[in-house]
């Protein structure tokens, strides 16, 4: 319930699962898939539970998220899941990975180029490195801004280090040896107005006391329709310049 949930809910999610399913069914199988990030495992689960003869495996430094998946997978008999907590900048697996998944995860990196190095050292040549990162960090609310900056957020707790741009983010992957096969640009105008409309609710949500939290809760219902077109439209209108970059990198 929970991955169905996300999505109605991240749009970034409808991007990368369409893209990540045309890359894995343009594999031969067995093939072995890294998840460098995987926090509760919503890119690896329903994957995998349809593919039983690939291999998956997700990292995380998060202990909560490793024994999440490792209970999940237990509980479904996915033996063919294997879960690691470590931080990915510490991976020293060499060229075992057909394909590597990087979801939102390094703009949260000490060292992005040891990271994507380590990425690029676990991958065999000739693999695929399928990279999600936020970009330009453009606004459209004026009062988004505000909130981001007084209320505790994803981007605060989770220390975001940087902001990336697409010029700089290609540079960093060709420094790593990568080559940039494609690129796809995300949340322009309405999926920015989406994501704002949603975490604006989502951090309210948090940071007030329980009668506050029925009053945000109602309004999300609301405007959750706007939400929805605005996602819509962004995933079927041309995006020129947006907040999201997704690429497809091969070693």
């Amino acid at each position: 319930m929970f991955y169905a949930f996300n999505y109605f809910l991240q749009l970034r999610k409808w991007y990368i699962t369409k893209r990540l399913s045309k890359l894995l069914n343009s594999k031969t199988t067995p093939y072995r898939l890294l998840d460098a990030g995987c926090g509760e495992g919503q890119f690896l689960f329903p994957f995998a539970a349809s593919r039983k003869t690939a291999f998956f495996k997700g990292i995380d430094r998060e202990r909560s998220n490793i024994s999440f998946c490792n209970r999940y997978a237990q509980h479904y008999g996915l033996t063919h899941i294997l879960f690691e907590e470590i931080e990915t900048e510490q991976l020293k697996e060499k060229e075992l990975y057909d394909i590597i998944l990087c979801i939102s995860v390094l703009p949260y990196s000490k060292n992005d180029e040891v990271f994507l190095s380590c990425l690029y050292n676990a991958m065999k040549p000739g693999g695929d490195l399928l990279l999600y990162v936020p970009v330009n960090n453009h606004t459209i609310l004026p009062f988004y801004k505000k909130i981001m900056q007084r209320y505790e957020n994803y981007e605060s707790v989770q220390q975001n280090q940087r902001i990336y741009h697409e010029a700089g983010l290609i540079k960093l992957l060709q420094d790593c040896n990568f080559l940039v096969t494609e690129k796809t640009k995300t949340y322009g105008f309405f999926g920015k107005l989406s994501n704002e409309l949603l975490n604006i609710h989502l951090i309210l949500f948090n940071a007030y006391s329980f009668l506050f939290k029925i009053i945000i809760f109602f309004s999300l219902l609301l405007f959750y329709p706007l939400i929805l077109l605005c996602m819509l439209l962004d995933y079927t209108l041309p995006v020129r310049s947006g907040n999201g970059l997704m690429i497809v990198a091969r070693k």
